[in-house]
């Protein structure tokens, strides 16, 4: 190889790839697809004028809900880019080789970083296409009216005032804005982005990759994890527990002043990045505590392997930690609108149903991560599952030591962040409703206190329906186990 590598070669190069490499692209484009709906439709319901829709959903039709709604969906992101980030380690060693052997063939660092680069962006531009796809075809298939009750809710302007005038009836409605299209300018910005945002991420990433002729090295840090996370997750749930108690005692009015809701995020930031990295301290835990002492063939192999790489699982287990942390909090704020406004208002309690409905979005999302990061596990360690095998150990007790180790330490983190979840909204929200009656002078007649339920049920089943999706989606991971156990992979390099 003479001269630069131009970006057409290095994306005829990126390519040129195997079966690992088609499937990573393939799952690339899945998540980049899913990250230009999701950005897609948030730039639809910022475009939505008093005039439009109606729609089915009121929340659709509130222009002060708008941005909640956006925030939801650019917070759904989170977890498609953390799965995004994921599948470039599927068939990291081939992609490795092929690498190296650019660099043989006389090709310079920067070659090879416009190959990795260029297979990033190819990957996610066709999911930037196919999401652009799904969203236009999404507005053909739901752009049909249905009959149905609507709110329509007019603001006018009148001498400097706002009134607010609201018509409910039934007729045709839209289930979606699909009446609404943002700018040309918006669509194209943001189906560019996609794969812009991919290509940088990869050249961040490749910093601290050295790829040789000889093969590739990842500067990986060697020491043990620190417990450091664990303090800031503690101390953050404390302070946010006992938030609103703190306020009361030094009466200070927290609504509507900046400086409250700045400690709010600094403390949700806190904990949130306390919990996300010290799952890696507390897999070493669970593992270095259960080693030593179980004897069942599973629990054995599953303890050994969190002790050797805790931070293999912990980086799948950020997305969905954060997720069960989120939706946790929701379900406290759940329990306290709803105790707080009249039961026969369906809306409160349909616009928190779509909450709902994200964060189980956003954890089969955050699930998928984690089955890319088994699958990766499993084709990375073959020499030592095709040795146990050798040695006599069943498939069985190896599959069940794959979810085994996906499971140790999830269940104990999930439970954690779902405490911290809800502890942080009913610090945050209070955890009674009191109810004052007034006279037609505007007396106080008196005041009635109503407890705040923790929300029980809700949280269970967030917790459980975590494991199960979790579960399921390693379950699929150990379909590569039976290629990677075969005796002829002791032959293969590791």
């Amino acid at each position: 190889m003479t001269g630069r590598l131009t970006w057409p070669t290095a994306l005829w190069l990126a390519t040129k790839g195997g079966r690992s490499d088609a499937v990573r692209i393939a799952l690339t484009a899945v998540g980049s697809a899913a990250g230009t709906v999701a950005l897609l439709g948030a730039a639809t319901v910022m475009g939505i004028e008093p005039g439009d829709g109606p729609y089915t959903m009121r929340v659709l039709q509130e222009e002060g809900l708008h941005q909640g709604v956006v925030i939801a969906l650019v917070l759904l992101c989170i977890p498609v880019l953390a799965f995004v980030g994921q599948c470039f380690r599927v068939g990291a060693p081939a992609r490795d080789r092929r690498l190296a052997a650019i660099r043989l063939a006389g090709g310079s660092p920067a070659d090879v970083t416009r190959v990795a680069c260029g297979e990033a962006g190819v990957a996610a531009g066709l999911g930037a296409a196919l999401g652009l796809i799904v969203y236009l075809a999404g507005r053909i298939v739901l752009g049909t009216p249905i009959t149905g009750p609507y709110v329509r809710i007019t603001r006018t302007t009148v001498d400097g005032g706002v009134t607010v005038t609201q018509e409910e009836g039934i007729g045709q409605v839209l289930r979606l804005p699909t009446d609404v299209l943002p700018p040309v300018w918006a669509i194209a910005l943001l189906v560019v982005a996609v794969p812009l945002g991919a290509v940088v991420f990869t050249r961040l990433a490749l910093r601290r990759v050295t790829i040789t002729p000889f093969g590739v090295s990842r500067h990986r840090r060697t020491r043990p994890p620190r417990l450091l996370p664990a303090v800031m997750f503690l101390a953050g749930v404390a302070a946010l527990a006992s938030f609103s108690s703190v306020a009361r005692a030094l009466d200070v009015d927290t609504v509507g002043l900046a400086v409250p809701g700045l400690i709010v995020v600094t403390l949700l930031l806190l904990t949130s990045a306390g919990l996300v990295l010290g799952t890696a301290a507390l897999a070493a835990g669970i593992g270095g505590f259960l080693a030593p002492r179980v004897r069942h063939p599973t629990l054995l192999i599953a303890a050994r392997r969190l002790a050797a790489d805790p931070f293999a699982g912990s980086r799948a287990f950020g997305a969905l930690l954060l997720t069960v942390l989120i939706g946790a909090g929701a379900q406290g704020l759940r329990v306290n609108i709803l105790a707080s406004t009249d039961p026969s208002t369906t809306f409160y309690a349909d616009t928190l149903n779509l909450v709902d409905l994200v964060i189980v979005v956003a954890v089969v999302v955050a699930s998928l991560g984690l089955l890319v990061i088994a699958a990766e596990g499993i084709v990375a360690r073959r020499r030592s599952l095709a040795a146990l095998t050798a040695a006599g150990t069943p498939h069985g007790v190896l599959r069940r030591a794959v979810l085994a180790e996906a499971l140790l330490p999830l269940l104990p983190t999930s439970v954690l962040a779902a405490a911290a979840g809800v502890f942080a909204a009913r610090g945050l929200f209070g955890t009674t409703y009191v109810q004052r009656e007034f006279s037609t002078t505007g007396q106080l007649l008196g005041e009635r206190i109503t407890a705040i339920p923790v929300p029980w049920t809700e949280l269970v089943v967030l917790v459980a329906g975590t494991l199960l999706i979790t579960s399921l989606a390693t379950s699929v991971s150990l379909l590569f186990l039976r290629g990677s156990t075969s005796p002829s992979e002791l032959r293969a390099a590791a």
